[in-house]
């Protein structure tokens, strides 16, 4: 049973994580008033906790502005789970192979929750491209990858996407009829193929195409981005076939590598 003292603890940690997640490559500094009214703690309450998690180097405070970002300890995590991410290692030199193909950015991309988090990228040594940052979020349903995690997911998660947070417009060309939407999941789930149009950033296009384990699960996605006014119709086509061909390697190599592990018994 859980005692009213460690309740409360429980209550804190779950507000110091609160904290840390308001930070984004988006949003890289926060001021102690912001972080109060965007998650409704009390400004004493966060103040404090702020101190606490720059303590531990979690977070640091800018001596000149005051606000906060995050601190040396936190990048230490983060970089001890990227050096020890399985997909990553396995997925960073097939995006090499891409970016050197077909002269655009590379990424992949694993399920976070309701959204697609950027693990691994490789970007174009072209002056005209699209960055994407490793630690992003990205809405499904206006991404590449994300229409391919929504085509090989059950249902249920696009619906409750549907229900909350909805189909968000990012552009005039994200789609945010549900119907449209599940008309083309189908063909994602024909072709094994995803695009995105211009649908989370205007100008900006990509296709995606999905790592299968055994069981036909989307382990990760590999996907190219590209300005789009930068390759023809008959480019993306070829861009398209050279990352399913390539995602289909990897999904060999993933699936080969599970069957050689020891089964628990």
């Amino acid at each position: 049973m859980v005692q009213p003292k460690d309740r409360n603890s429980l209550k804190t940690v779950e507000k110091a994580v609160r904290i840390l997640k308001e930070f984004s490559h988006e949003r890289p500094e926060i001021s102690i008033s912001e972080l109060s009214r965007d998650l409704d703690i009390h400004k004493s309450i966060v103040s404090r906790l702020v101190s606490t998690l720059c303590q531990s180097s979690l977070l640091q405070q800018d001596p000149d502005t005051r606000k906060i970002r995050i601190g040396v300890g936190a990048f230490r995590l983060g970089s001890i789970y990227a050096s020890r991410q399985e997909i990553v290692r396995k997925t960073t030199p097939f995006l090499g192979t891409l970016v050197s193909r077909i002269g655009q950015s590379a990424h992949a991309m694993v399920l976070d929750g309701s959204n697609g988090l950027v693990v691994a990228t490789v970007e174009s040594p072209s002056a005209l491209r699209v960055i994407m940052r490793v630690g992003e979020h990205r809405h499904l349903h206006s991404t590449a990858s994300g229409k391919v995690f929504l085509a090989f997911s059950p249902p249920s998660l696009l619906e409750a996407i549907i229900e909350e947070p909805g189909l968000v417009r990012h552009t005039p060309a994200t789609i945010t009829d549900p119907d449209e939407l599940r008309a083309e999941l189908e063909s994602v789930r024909a072709t094994r193929i995803g695009w995105n149009n211009g649908e989370n950033h205007a100008g900006a296009g990509g296709v995606a195409a999905p790592i299968l384990d055994d069981g036909g699960h989307v382990v990760t996605t590999i996907s190219v981005v590209y300005p789009l006014n930068v390759p023809s119709e008959a480019q993306k086509q070829v861009i398209a076939a050279e990352t399913l061909a390539v995602s289909e390697k990897l999904s060999e190599l993933f699936r080969s590598e599970a069957r050689q592990r020891p089964r628990k018994r």
